[in-house]
């Protein structure tokens, strides 16, 4: 008895080729049609962590971008826009299945006054509250200068704080001038102020003088100018 074979036809590379091209240009096709049809939609804004007027500080923002589609969207052009809002310490936008583009901020968190109009953060960086009323905050260091001086300003105000806390004296008010002259007020009423010329250490000396020779003096004093190369004068309060 003879048994034949029957031989199965074989399918060749090309035709696995022009069988994935074909199902690539259907797919591309297909994501291009959804894109063109998909609907306009308002940004969503996540209010976690912000005010009514910082939501409302947003929205002016985007405002002008107006209703995206939830793939064609540009999120950087989205992100840009409300990065612009000085309190915004971080900006985060994305794509949510449930709420379409999304928008959310942290706002930055003041740790001084800068002037009368503007607020301070941790890392020196002087924004505008979207509240205005969060301004002169009796409760916070009232700083001033140059903004692109404000790092420096913050830096010499931990420094002073750091110094005099054991003498628990600190820092009320402190101002650079434009001749970096250094005008420092403390809570206890004490007025200080120094050059550029070794600003830090005649600083320092002070705090120290004012722990040792000058301890019994200290409440008797109105101000100190240290703008001398060797040495201070003291000003003693009226009676």
């Amino acid at each position: 008895m003879t048994t034949q074979s029957r031989q199965l036809p074989t399918i060749k590379t090309w035709h696995i080729v022009v069988f994935g091209v074909v199902c690539t240009l259907l797919l591309g096709s297909l994501a291009i049609r959804l894109i063109d049809n998909a609907k306009f939609s308002p940004i969503a804004i996540d209010p976690t962590g912000l005010s009514d007027l910082e939501v409302s500080a947003i929205e002016k923002a985007i405002e002008p971008i107006g209703a995206v589609q939830f793939f064609a969207a540009d999120l950087t052009a989205i992100h840009q826009a409300v990065s612009k809002l000085s309190w915004a310490q971080s900006v985060e936008v994305r794509r949510d299945w449930h709420h379409g583009v999304t928008v959310s901020a942290t706002p930055r968190i003041a740790v001084a006054n800068f002037g009368s109009d503007q607020l301070l953060d941790a890392d020196g960086v002087v924004f505008t509250p979207a509240d205005v009323r969060m301004t002169n905050n009796p409760k916070l260091v009232y700083l001033y200068g140059h903004a692109e001086e404000s790092k420096i300003i913050m830096q010499q105000t931990k420094r002073l704080n750091t110094w005099f806390a054991p003498l628990k004296m600190t820092v009320k008010d402190v101002i650079l001038t434009p001749r970096k002259t250094w005008v420092v007020v403390f809570h206890n009423g004490m007025r200080v102020i120094v050059d550029h010329e070794n600003a830090e250490q005649k600083l320092y000396n002070l705090s120290i003088h004012l722990s040792t020779s000058l301890k019994n003096e200290l409440n008797k004093i109105q101000s100190a100018d240290l703008r001398y190369k060797n040495g201070f004068v003291i000003a003693y309060k009226t009676a």
